[in-house]
């Protein structure tokens, strides 16, 4: 039996999503340590997402492409139903990617796309760990200079903190 972890902000629609799974054979977990695929809903912003491959519900057909790259392995909206559903959080859980063809292409190739060589470098660093100080020191640049790239380069992925960062770049 495939074991999910739900991530809603609203408590009946969480109760009706974990009724749902129930009907699908599927068994709703309090804890995504407990969980083979996980389900977030995204609100304005795409959380950072959890330790297990997970399915995001979106409300913006704009945010896809930013979900697989903060290291969602699908997506689906509204208007795609219940029957969508259970068949994405099946792929997942199998170690597939459920995404519109657009969005995987838009990934294919590097892992970091839109980034300057030297972002690259200095992002690459900073999500094995090292702090501002020894990424300078490694790159012969400057702790401010550091920042400077550091700053671009969270703009530009969409995320807040060195451990979204790291989980984007080298977790599966």
């Amino acid at each position: 039996m495939l074991k999910v972890w739900l991530q809603v902000p609203l408590r009946t629609y969480q109760e009706a999503l974990e009724a749902q799974l129930r009907a699908w054979g599927l068994e709703p977990v309090s804890h995504p340590l407990q969980a083979q695929v996980g389900l977030v809903e995204a609100g304005r912003e795409i959380p950072a997402p959890p330790p297990v491959p997970s399915v995001l519900l979106l409300r913006d057909k704009e945010q896809a492409v930013q979900a697989l790259r903060k290291g969602y392995r699908g997506y689906l909206y509204p208007e795609q139903g219940l029957e969508a559903l259970a068949k994405a959080l099946e792929a997942v859980a199998r170690g597939e990617v459920w995404a519109e063809r657009k969005a995987v292409a838009a990934l294919v190739g590097e892992p970091f796309p839109h980034l300057t060589p030297r972002e690259k470098e200095v992002a690459a660093l900073a999500a094995l760990g090292l702090s501002n100080e020894e990424i300078a020191t490694e790159l012969g640049i400057s702790v401010k200079t550091v920042k400077a790239h550091l700053s671009l380069v969270f703009q530009k992925l969409g995320v807040k903190k060195r451990s979204e960062l790291a989980y984007m770049r080298f977790l599966p």
